[in-house]
């Protein structure tokens, strides 16, 4: 299951990051999107599942490194309730077993700290739900 907005919905992002100063840093950056989106921003995986559990999110960016359970262990967890959405890792700990952590649940996307907020925001955009176009509306509505 994952969370699809509606085209006319802003696309509900989920950022898990204990660092409050990356944290904004992000959060700014996400301006850069072009797209109407609504940011939600904790610093634990457990606050995260909360609030995943009220209301699910169309993409979860996530830290590797959190206090308590770690970014890979959140996307299994969510994935163990039912929610699929599209992952974004975002890590300082880059190293082998990290990778294939994440590539073993299944994590859409990979970004090693320090990064270019350009970088970010083209792995995020390649992240958003797709939308149909108008001839794709036709052809198949």
């Amino acid at each position: 299951m994952t969370a699809v907005s509606h085209p006319n919905q802003p696309v509900r992002i989920l950022l898990v990051e204990d660092d409050n100063h990356i944290g904004r840093i992000i959060e700014v950056a996400m301006r850069g999107l072009g797209i109407p989106y609504e940011f939600t921003s904790v610093l634990s995986a457990e606050e995260g599942l909360e609030r995943w559990e009220a209301q699910p999110f169309d993409i979860l960016i996530t830290d590797y490194n959190l206090r308590g359970m770690n970014g890979v262990r959140l996307i299994k967890e969510l994935h163990a309730r039912g929610y699929y959405p599209p992952t974004l890792i975002v890590t300082a700990y880059d190293s082998a077993e990290v990778r294939q952590a994440a590539t073993e649940a299944a994590v859409n996307g990979y970004v090693t700290k320090p990064f270019f907020l350009d970088e970010l925001i083209e792995r995020i955009k390649q992240l958003l739900p797709v939308t149909p176009t108008v001839h794709e509306r036709v052809v198949n509505g």
